[in-house]
């Protein structure tokens, strides 16, 4: 074959795609969460490979990507996306080489950027940073697999060459690719390293022996809106947070609370805040002040776990610390509140945007 219809056949599947649905990329939130691992497929184009074959020039997987047939997965290293649009960066590992008499030419360190309305790969080639494809978002599809519902994956995005990735071939090879035919579908799958939350409700089933104890001193515990008060419990609605996806670690907010009165006395602790660290804690906002009293968190026989992107964490015990018993003890004009006085038992779901 020669190149004239080579080119000709490229020049076709290229206006072809420049006639269909524009680059519609999704757009950034804000809410961004670190990438942890995953995979990029590139499933090459096969009438585009045949072509590229005609010319003498071949595609090769440059570790520590791997191919398979037409197929060559990248592995991501990191990055940041939105998990609900998986706009963001993603960062890969391996890449591609080039070859053709004699040359080749790597293109490594693939980024992904969905984060822009013009979405793109760009590579590492020699010591600069080259766009290679663009990427056509507009028949994307973002799907919420994997890790209870918490991984996100994407698929259908078309990927072209750029004009800048076509230069560079065509100086190294003496081609005449053009610019815009299609390189083939990317299929990017990414396990967020965090997990976003928004919604649920934490409830808290006070402790019998001491809400006695507050009742024997005149102490009336009673729940602040939008908290609830029902038969399993005080419930305080979510408000927000992020937990690493594997650990735990991280922290859930709330809002309501919880107002203890006593004569014409009454301390209000709302805006509760949940913080899983290696000393996990339960923080409370005094007054409406923004003056945060601690109040101790048991996990030692907690259970946690992520199902149908509802993040439960279940059996935590609370209790009183030095600081929070000194403060209500002031307030109530008692002794009787002393550390490590259980509050009761917190069971938390939590929905992961």
């Amino acid at each position: 074959m020669t190149r004239a219809p080579i080119r000709r056949h490229l020049g076709i599947a290229a206006a072809a795609l420049a006639a269909g649905a524009a680059i519609a990329a999704p757009a950034a939130t804000g809410a961004e969460v670190g990438v942890r691992d995953g995979v990029t497929n590139l499933h090459l184009d096969r009438a585009t490979a045949a072509a590229l074959g005609d010319l003498g020039l071949t595609v090769a997987p440059v570790g520590p990507a791997t191919a398979s047939g037409t197929r060559v997965s990248f592995p991501i290293t990191g990055g940041a996306i939105d998990p609900a649009t998986a706009a963001g960066r993603v960062n890969h590992s391996g890449g591609l080489a080039f070859s053709a008499h004699g040359t080749t030419v790597r293109v490594t360190n693939f980024i992904v950027r969905t984060d822009r309305s013009s979405p793109v790969l760009t590579a590492a080639v020699g010591n600069a940073r080259v766009p290679l494809l663009d990427l056509d978002t507009s028949d994307a599809r973002v799907l919420r697999r994997g890790a209870g519902g918490a991984g996100t994956w994407v698929v259908r995005v078309d990927a072209t060459l750029t004009r800048v990735g076509a230069t560079a071939l065509n100086a190294a090879f003496g081609s005449e690719l053009p610019a815009g035919v299609r390189i083939g579908r990317v299929d990017l799958r990414a396990q967020p390293s965090q997990v976003l939350l928004d919604g649920g409700t934490t409830t808290l089933a006070l402790d019998a022996g001491t809400a006695a104890a507050l009742t024997s001193l005149g102490v009336t515990p009673s729940v602040i809106a939008p908290g609830t008060a029902g038969a399993a419990g005080l419930g305080f609605p979510v408000t927000g947070g992020r937990l690493a996806a594997g650990t735990f670690a991280g922290r859930i907010d709330h809002s309501g609370g919880i107002a203890l009165t006593a004569g014409s006395t009454r301390v209000e602790l709302t805006n509760f805040r949940i913080n899983v660290t290696s000393r996990p804690n339960l923080t409370a906002q005094v007054g409406g002040t923004t003056t945060r009293v601690p109040l101790t968190v048991d996990l030692s026989n907690a259970r946690t776990g992520l199902s149908r992107r509802t993040a439960v964490v279940r059996d935590a015990g609370v209790a009183l610390t030095a600081e929070a018993a000194t403060a209500l003890n002031g307030a109530f004009g008692t002794t009787a509140l002393t550390a490590g006085l259980p509050l009761g038992v917190a069971d938390v779901r939590a929905r992961v945007q």
